[in-house]
């Protein structure tokens, strides 16, 4: 059962609509609902920490890209806290990420090929 969600955009592109975060609001409205991406300052890295760290169940979307992970350090850390019910989701390239992903095996994550694909993982998990 998803408790948050949080999108980690490495994407690079500069969108303010996000429908991923739409459809999660739409289908369940109680849900926390937070995004980063590379460019995020610290109080919003903060946030997004404080939110994996208040609520397990999270289920993690990084959308893939050449954003810069050395950026986003402090979540990072936290992302890689083996944590039993939080699940990563990947779309798109992200080679560092998914090795460091690989290295621990007590992180959930799945590969996914594109948001269409998880919406219809989301629409489960709702």
């Amino acid at each position: 059962m998803m408790q948050a969600f949080l999108l980690v955009d490495l994407s690079g592109e500069l969108a303010f609509d996000k429908p991923i975060l739409k459809m999660v609001r739409q289908h369940a409205p109680a849900i926390p609902v937070f995004d980063v991406d590379a460019g995020s300052d610290a109080t919003l890295q903060h946030y997004a920490v404080r939110l994996l760290q208040e609520n397990p169940e999270t289920v993690v979307y990084v959308k893939g890209g050449a954003g810069d992970l050395n950026r986003l350090i402090p979540l990072l850390e936290e992302l890689l806290r083996p944590q039993p019910q939080r699940h990563i989701i990947l779309i798109g390239e992200h080679p560092r990420l998914l090795r460091l992903l690989q290295a621990r095996p007590g992180i959930a994550y799945t590969l996914l090929a594109d948001e269409e694909a998880l919406r219809q993982f989301l629409t489960k998990s709702i």
